[in-house]
């Protein structure tokens, strides 16, 4: 009885050790993986310089042609009160545009000097995205 309990033992700690060294290796290959996941990123983010670089160009183009169109406005060269109008809201629509551009300006200066914030949103993404299709695979769905 003895020797089958020392046995049973040996074989648990076996098993144990087996179990620790393949969460060991796993976990090791998993941030492998986020490693070169986040070098990924980097290397994406790369590209959103040129990207900004180009927003700032068109921003300022915008900038310019508000003013003209502005200087034509104060002149009180147009004709009637309906181009007046049309003028006036074409400038405040390149105002809006101008902002909409901006705000996308600080998103992408945000997203280079913060990759974290891309990589958590992949991962969450994913996760979930994986999530789902295993409980539809099992054909269980969460409660609504």
């Amino acid at each position: 009885m003895a020797k089958t309990l020392k046995d049973l033992l040996l074989a648990l700690l076996n098993a144990t050790l087996i179990l620790l060294a393949l969460c060991l290796f796993l976990g090791w290959k998993l941030a492998q993986s986020v490693d070169q996941i986040r070098s990924g990123f980097a290397e994406n983010l790369q590209v959103v310089a040129p990207l900004r670089e180009q927003a700032q160009g068109i921003r300022g183009e915008l900038t310019a042609l508000r003013s003209e169109l502005a200087t034509l406005a104060s002149q009180n060269t147009l004709p009637d009160t309906n181009t007046r109008q049309q003028l006036n809201a074409t400038l405040q629509r390149l105002s809006n545009l101008e902002n909409s551009l901006k705000d996308t300006q600080d998103r992408l200066a945000g997203l280079a000097k913060n990759p974290e914030e891309l990589i958590d949103y992949a991962i969450t993404t994913s996760v979930d995205s994986i999530t789902n299709r295993l409980l539809l695979i099992r054909g269980c769905e969460p409660p609504a």
